[in-house]
């Protein structure tokens, strides 16, 4: 996935709206990052998501694939795939959850860094689970994400009447076109190899 877009679009959609997202954003939404950097300067100083809730409230974390114990000494590169959990219940959960005192059961699937990362600009898959989807997700998704023509048009025509119902406003680089035409006309300028910059403003 490219780290710029061919076109943005941007959605206003009423706040109830977020669950539309949910498969998306357990799949992975690619978001242009600074890359090189550590997991927790991602999430705070890049992402906006605060320190203390990122310690409280996300207990478990795979980066391309391995647990992370340590945020601040875990880094990301172009390219990474980072998921984020709130507490898992069980055996599973306790084991995956970060700095718990059963991570040593984990073996391989624990996650060491090896060498030190370039820093520039790049892209990172985000992945949510449990309540982070609802309570992250807006935000991500209002930061604007990197989606592909064809992802569009899945995402736009399951939800379609859904999606119609909860719009408030669309543009198109900056082109603003009707609620109407966000499952029909919007979708003819799209092709499914154009990358999109995806933006979601929500309205209460």
């Amino acid at each position: 996935m490219p780290t710029t877009a061919d076109l943005s679009l941007q959605l206003t959609l009423k706040s109830r709206q977020i669950s539309e997202f949910f498969p998306l954003l357990q799949r992975g939404i690619w978001l242009p990052a600074t890359t090189g950097c550590s997991v927790i300067k991602l999430l705070s100083n890049q992402l906006g998501i605060a320190e203390d809730y990122v310690a409280d409230r996300i207990t478990t974390l795979f980066l391309d694939g391995k647990a992370i114990d340590d945020a601040a000494a875990s880094f990301v590169k172009d390219g990474s795939t980072l998921a984020l959990s709130s507490a898992m219940p069980g055996l599973v959960g306790s084991t995956m959850r970060r700095g718990g005192h059963l991570a040593a059961m984990r073996g391989e699937i624990t996650y060491h860094q090896t060498k030190v990362l370039t820093v520039g600009a790049g892209k990172v898959k985000i992945k949510l689970f449990n309540m982070l989807m609802k309570e992250v997700g807006p935000l991500l998704l209002e930061r604007g994400f990197i989606i592909s023509g064809a992802e569009l048009v899945t995402l736009l025509t399951e939800g379609e009447a859904s999606f119609q119902d909860g719009c408030v406003s669309v543009s198109v680089n900056d082109r603003p076109y009707s609620c109407d035409e966000l499952g029909g006309k919007l979708l003819t300028i799209l092709s499914p190899q154009q990358t999109i910059l995806l933006k979601i403003i929500w309205k209460d």
